[in-house]
């Protein structure tokens, strides 16, 4: 006696409870699945219209070492090292957060873990890229130093 393969239901009878039930468990094992759950690339901000920052430091207010906070103002550090003054970014390369002062250590990520030392290059990533330098200039006659978020500048330049 020969038997007979069973056969399914056709699709058309398929109850919609079980096909959303079957749905809902392939996204769920999308998302725990590793790389299935990526973050969303941030959009594309706008340009600063104001990118001239004026801090309230001067030339005497930076030794070498020094670093000074301008996240609130800009997103940027004022620092200084043996060869002049100069201004990183604080914005990480690889998805847009802004990055803390890790003091002499450099800077670092608190959203994916990005590291950078002192001159703003990549020590640890998920980040390929460096911070951005910025341009500094010096303002007459208070000597106010303005950053200019706006201009990239080689990572050698020093005010």
């Amino acid at each position: 006696m020969r038997m007979e393969p069973p056969h399914g239901p056709p699709q058309e009878s398929i109850h919609p409870r079980r096909a959303f039930c079957a749905t809902l468990g392939l996204l769920v094992a999308g998302v725990a699945l590793p790389g299935g759950a990526q973050p969303p690339v941030p959009p594309e901000l706008p340009p600063d219209p104001h990118p001239l920052k004026l801090t309230e430091a001067t030339r005497a207010d930076l030794t070498a070492g020094k670093v000074l906070d301008y996240r609130r103002l800009g997103a940027f550090f004022l620092m200084a090292d043996a060869h002049g003054i100069y201004a990183l970014s604080g914005i990480c390369t690889h998805l847009g957060c802004i990055v803390h002062s890790e003091g002499a250590a450099g800077f670092a990520c608190p959203c994916h873990g990005s590291e950078y030392d002192v001159h703003g290059e990549v020590t640890h990533g998920p980040a390929k890229r460096h911070l951005r330098h910025l341009e500094v200039k010096e303002t007459d006659p208070q000597g106010l130093l303005l950053v200019d978020t706006a201009s990239t500048v080689p990572p050698e330049t020093r005010l």
